[in-house]
């Protein structure tokens, strides 16, 4: 029996474009803490770190504090309205990249690739990259029509097998940020073809 395919929109309520919307939509102020409980498995810190980089480039400006509990809570507001979110690159010299981070660079520098290829060009000395992490990558990427396929792996009767060659999408390249790969958790159901509940999404560790 063949299973069809569902293909289901789940929405990330984290990470800074969410962030910056919902600190866009108050226009009256915002907590660190109200930011975090409406960003699904995200912790303060997290949100801290993100307004104090606001912080430090003016996006953002204290206006006040208020009472939450036994706890007074600072009150900022946006200064700098814009449509895309303000984002903190990784300084190259502090932050060693990861295995999906140094695989990202590679795909958007080389012309085409195979796995192979893309996991000598991601490795270093320091963090190899093992021709397995960079197959499910690329697996993954490719079903995401992130990446195209240039040439099928194929096997040849007697003569061995050549591997498949893919590129980056032209439309897919769109910024130096790797693609991150999600599971998300939920209760569909078929009858209406909807998800039941809130769905739980996150990021699989490389």
């Amino acid at each position: 029996m063949t299973r069809k395919p569902i293909h289901i929109e789940v929405a990330m309520p984290s990470g800074p474009a969410h962030y910056w919307r919902e600190m866009m939509a108050r226009p009256k102020g915002f907590t660190i803490r109200e930011i975090a409980l409406c960003s699904e498995g995200v912790a303060y810190k997290t949100v801290k770190r993100y307004v104090e980089f606001l912080k430090a480039g003016g996006f953002v400006v204290r206006i006040g504090a208020k009472r939450d509990g036994y706890a007074l809570q600072a009150v900022y507001a946006v200064k700098k309205r814009q449509t895309k979110p303000p984002i903190k690159r990784p300084d190259p010299k502090r932050a060693p990249l990861t295995a999906r981070e140094a695989m990202w660079n590679a795909i958007r520098a080389l012309n085409q690739f195979t796995v192979i290829e893309l996991a000598v060009s991601a490795s270093t000395e320091e963090r190899p990259v093992a021709q397995r992490t960079a197959d499910h990558y690329v697996r993954a990427l490719l079903r995401a029509r992130v990446l195209q396929t240039v040439s099928r792996p194929q096997t040849h009767e007697g003569h061995g097998s050549s591997p498949g060659v893919y590129r980056l999408a032209r439309s897919a390249n769109t910024g130096p940020l790797a693609p991150k790969l999600c599971v998300a958790g939920f209760v569909f159901d078929p009858n209406s073809n909807r998800v039941l509940g809130d769905a739980v999404v996150s990021e699989l560790r490389a």
